[in-house]
């Protein structure tokens, strides 16, 4: 029987400890956010074919160290304005609370809406100042068409796509502006979760040579 070495456990638990480290240390956020779709003049012919859509690999929904659900507060009037409007039409509306952490470190948050009009992901990150990019498609004239691996025609639809990376405020109105579909994110800091600290705090030491031998 393959037995794991004692140094292999001891720096997996490290690299956990690290990321949880830089998790707790970094500031988090309430996060709102609201798209709409603009009626417009606008016609398909100018957007772009739609041949892949990045999804994010955090969900809005999840309850862990990296993310955790929230009730909109801040947006909620705006989305019911919005909805008012006759030119106007909210697509999605969600919130979350997550930590900002730096580009390298930061995760992606999956973004689809409920009649499956809104896909895409939202990435906020801190270079100095934070940053959002977001890369949302508007499917308003289909889906990505499914093909059979030996069709070589396959005719994409053309698609609004909300693609903007920039620096964005905390506490303020941050509006994301397109011809077709546009959105706002606001960002309130907020106080570390309980639970997205870890559970407990324990010492580690280096196998010692002993260890080493009795599990050959």
């Amino acid at each position: 029987m393959k037995i794991q070495h004692p140094l292999i456990t001891l720096i997996s638990l490290l690299l956990f400890m690290s990321l949880s480290s830089s998790v707790m240390a970094a500031q988090w956020y309430q996060v709102e956010l609201v798209v709409f779709e603009r009626y417009s003049g606008s016609n398909a012919e100018s957007w772009p074919e739609m041949r892949s859509i990045n999804n994010g690999s955090l969900s809005p929904n999840s309850n862990n160290q990296l993310i955790k659900p929230a009730t909109m507060n801040h947006l909620a009037g705006v989305s019911q304005r919005l909805s008012k409007a006759s030119n106007y039409r909210v697509l999605y509306q969600e919130s979350w609370r997550q930590p900002i952490l730096s580009k390298s470190r930061s995760k992606s948050v999956n973004i689809e809406s409920s009649n499956g009009l809104i896909e895409g992901r939202i990435k906020l990150f801190r270079i100095s100042y934070l940053h959002a990019d977001i890369d949302l498609w508007f499917k308003e004239n289909g889906d990505i068409p499914f093909a059979a691996e030996d069709s070589s025609n396959v005719n994409y639809p053309y698609n609004p796509h909300l693609e903007q990376i920039r620096r964005i405020r905390s506490n303020k109105l941050n509006y994301f502006d397109h011809p077709r579909v546009a959105a706002i994110i606001q960002i309130t800091p907020i106080a570390t979760p309980a639970s997205a600290a870890p559970k407990a705090t324990e010492t580690y030491s280096l196998p010692q040579d002993s260890d080493t031998t009795s599990a050959q």
